[in-house]
């Protein structure tokens, strides 16, 4: 499948219902690599108002789904699962947006491995992450 028709299946991505209550946005996936965007919002806090730290749900939710379009933005991927998902948290996310970079560091047959970090607006790393996903 050619690069540009693959610009369907990463926008679905986008889309679908989980990634859209965040506001996920995909900035960028082609080659094995993506970059997606989480805006802040009050909605995705720890208890203890604006000046909380983001949820680490929500900052695994948003390594996730920059796996997933990098993995979708390989011609051959046709389906995906994810087998595992381990999150490091490393510091702090507070009042900023996120931003997710994926890279495809294996993919075979069946199996993709990914590579995930996250920084905060001023580009602090917050969290990195190692993903696995079934594919075909």
């Amino acid at each position: 499948m050619a690069a540009e028709d693959r610009s369907s299946f990463i926008q679905a991505l986008e889309l679908a219902p989980f990634a859209a209550m965040l506001g996920l946005k995909i900035e960028s996936a082609a080659g094995g690599s993506a970059t997606v965007r989480m805006p802040f919002d009050l909605r995705i806090l720890n208890e203890g108002g604006p000046a909380a730290p983001i949820h680490g749900g929500a900052i695994a939710a948003l390594a996730d789904v920059a796996a997933c379009a990098a993995v979708w933005s390989l011609a051959e991927t046709t389906r995906t699962a994810t087998i595992s998902l381990t999150v490091n948290y490393t510091g702090f996310a507070v009042n900023s947006d996120l931003i997710a970079r994926a890279r495809v560091k294996r993919a075979g047959k069946r199996i993709a491995s990914l590579a995930v970090e996250i920084a905060d607006a001023s580009d602090a790393l917050i969290a990195d992450a190692l993903v696995t996903y079934k594919i075909a």
